[in-house]
């Protein structure tokens, strides 16, 4: 098994890597779906990566970029887990719960007080990951016209 390194993305390179596995991510989830995310202003958001995040997390398999998500701020003592994403040749891993956990306690360190998220009734795995760290199913919390399961938990 090749080494695995979770770490903040501080580094031009790291930076790079995130934005183009949270673009890889949007390709995977509208194709999934079948649906655009537009309605997310995403747009928006990759014009101005990545100043629209709090922090971005890395994973890597020996030297390879295999998986990521973000913080963002989302009202006041709330942030979200946003993009989490892991590659094919990172799965099997556990690299999507280790992004969380490392998100989770840099949220705590910010001073946010819940994380919220949202995610597909569909992805059967990552709803499992997030039902075994603690997180609970809330109402939509956001604009959202597909069936998007929202979850929160308390930091």
């Amino acid at each position: 098994m090749s080494d695995v390194q979770i770490k903040r993305a501080d580094t031009p390179q790291d930076i790079a890597d995130v934005r183009d596995i949270f673009i890889e991510y949007l390709n995977f989830v509208e194709a999934f779906l079948g649906q655009s995310l537009a309605f997310q202003n995403t747009d928006t958001e990759f014009a101005d990566f990545p100043h629209t995040y709090d922090a971005l997390f890395l994973a890597s398999l020996g030297a390879e970029p295999v998986a990521a998500c973000g913080i963002k701020p989302f009202n006041g003592k709330i942030c979200e887990l946003k993009r989490l994403y892991c590659r094919p040749a990172g799965r099997g891993h556990g690299l999507g719960r280790k992004l969380t956990e490392a998100a989770i306690l840099a949220a705590r360190k910010m001073g946010y007080t819940t994380m919220y998220l949202d995610t597909d009734h569909g992805l059967t795995h990552a709803n499992s990951v997030y039902e075994s760290i603690g997180f609970r199913d809330i109402e939509k919390y956001y604009d959202n016209p597909m069936d998007s399961r929202f979850m929160a938990l308390d930091l």
